[in-house]
């Protein structure tokens, strides 16, 4: 196998956007639904919230059984998440070694598939300055809203901004999520064959990886790991 290229979930795996998130979700619903906000379970604490957002395979289904949205709440709910991000000033930090990661694989194209916005991701990463080293970025907006991860969409989109992908090519996808391993799963169906190897990104807090129904390929417990991984896989 060859790897063509890298493709990186963002929240969770690049930066630990943990704290934001849940300012931003907090400030969102308070906004859209009113006082009845502060009543949803979820919001009681940054744990509460985190282990809630785990549950679920992406925030549309966060929406609908956790805070009771319907299909047109969800949508337009939805729609106020830039805003919202761009607004709130909660500072991210990427991981220890995701920059120096990144650097070390710099052989390889590097993209950003995420369902957060791809301005906010823009910004941060411009921030900290590492924009230049990322192809492309795919955040929710650029997806259908009804196919969201673990639809495969997002990442065949990300697939085709690589660009020159044959027979003999993988990518090489790192997220956080059960969705994320369930999306790369659903892309190698679509695409006929195993294309997509995923590394699950270990290095938070705890290993992930524990209750997903679709295992990763590779489990990294720091973004260093990913470079020895990435070179075990590269055979071109």
């Amino acid at each position: 196998m060859s790897v063509k290229g890298i493709i990186w979930d963002y929240d969770g795996t690049l930066v630990d956007t943990r704290v934001k998130n849940y300012n931003v979700a907090r400030a969102l619903l308070t906004s859209f639904v009113g006082e009845r906000a502060k009543d949803f379970p979820a919001f009681a604490s940054l744990e509460i919230y985190e282990t809630a957002n785990r549950k679920y395979a992406n925030w549309r289904e966060l929406y609908h059984k956790e805070f009771g949205l319907n299909d047109e709440e969800t949508n337009a709910a939805g729609s106020l998440w830039t805003e919202y991000q761009l607004r709130d000033t909660t500072d991210v930090e990427f991981y220890d070694g995701v920059g120096e990661t990144v650097l070390r694989l710099k052989k390889y194209p590097h993209g950003i598939v995420s369902q957060n916005s791809h301005q906010n991701i823009k910004n941060n990463l411009e921030r900290h300055g590492i924009l230049d080293h990322f192809r492309f970025i795919i955040g929710y907006e650029e997806v259908d809203i009804r196919k969201q991860k673990p639809d495969p969409e997002g990442l065949l989109m990300g697939i085709s901004k690589i660009g020159n992908f044959n027979h003999a090519d993988t990518i090489v996808y790192v997220g956080d999520h059960d969705t994320d391993a369930h999306c790369a799963n659903n892309a190698n169906q679509q695409l006929g064959r195993k294309a997509i190897v995923t590394i699950a990104a270990a290095y938070g807090l705890y290993d992930p990886t524990g209750g997903w129904t679709h295992k990763p390929d590779f489990t990294a417990h720091h973004p260093s790991e990913i470079v020895k991984i990435v070179e075990s896989i590269d055979k071109g």
